[in-house]
């Protein structure tokens, strides 16, 4: 008989543990990934989730350079949440770019 190995699923992502990846991102990465790892995350599913959410290295080096008012907001157009910088921005990319 052999065994099978399944997948070991991550729990749910939730805005609590949305925003723990944005602060963690802007600041500490490595931090932020091991608490995350404490309560079940593996790594790759929080990288997948930061890329979703749009922290990308580009996004991180912009953040860098003074600009501190970045939120996660719900989307007005499909509701997921998102990275707003400013309490202007409402829309998501993907909806922003739609015509």
């Amino acid at each position: 008989m052999t065994s099978v190995k399944t997948k070991r699923e991550s729990p749910l992502f939730t805005a609590s543990i949305d925003k723990i990846i944005v602060k963690g991102f802007l600041a500490d990465r490595r931090t932020a990934i091991n608490e995350l790892k404490t309560k079940g995350f593996t790594r790759n599913a929080i990288l997948d989730r930061a890329r979703e959410l749009g922290l990308s290295d580009q996004f991180l080096k912009w953040c860098a350079v003074g600009k501190s008012d970045v939120a996660l907001r719900n989307c007005l157009g499909c509701g997921e949440r998102f990275l707003s910088v400013g309490f202007q921005n409402r829309l998501c990319p993907r909806c922003k770019n739609r015509k």
